[in-house]
């Protein structure tokens, strides 16, 4: 039971980091709860297998925090662009979505 959840929670972990990367360390949370769902779809039914999904989704939670201390990552920033309408003289703003890239804490300065 213990080596299922690990082993299944670290290959999920893998998927989700071969498919984004630096952008799944940065949405740790959403990406933790999507992986422990998943797990506690797959192992429904028993008491067994819902300890190796709980199992799972810790490692998972635990891998994913000490990623996100370590290492660089890339989060979601959404800012507003100003905009500029020259024929009826209108000044607004627009949202634009971009992916900032953020050091850990222990490499600033």
């Amino acid at each position: 039971m213990l080596t299922i959840g690990i082993l299944s929670a670290l290959g999920l972990l893998l998927l989700a980091l071969k498919a984004g990367g630096r952008k799944t360390i940065g949405n740790d949370v959403f990406v933790d709860v999507l992986i422990t769902m998943t797990l506690l779809i797959c192992f429904y039914g028993t008491f067994s297998g819902m300890a190796a999904a709980m199992i799972g989704g810790l490692v998972a939670s635990v891998t994913l925090f000490i990623l996100k201390k370590t290492m660089v990552h890339e989060k979601l920033v959404i800012t507003k662009k100003p905009v500029k309408f020259k024929m009826f003289k209108i000044n607004f703003t627009r949202p634009s979505c971009e992916w900032k890239e953020i050091e850990p804490d222990w490499r600033k300065d």
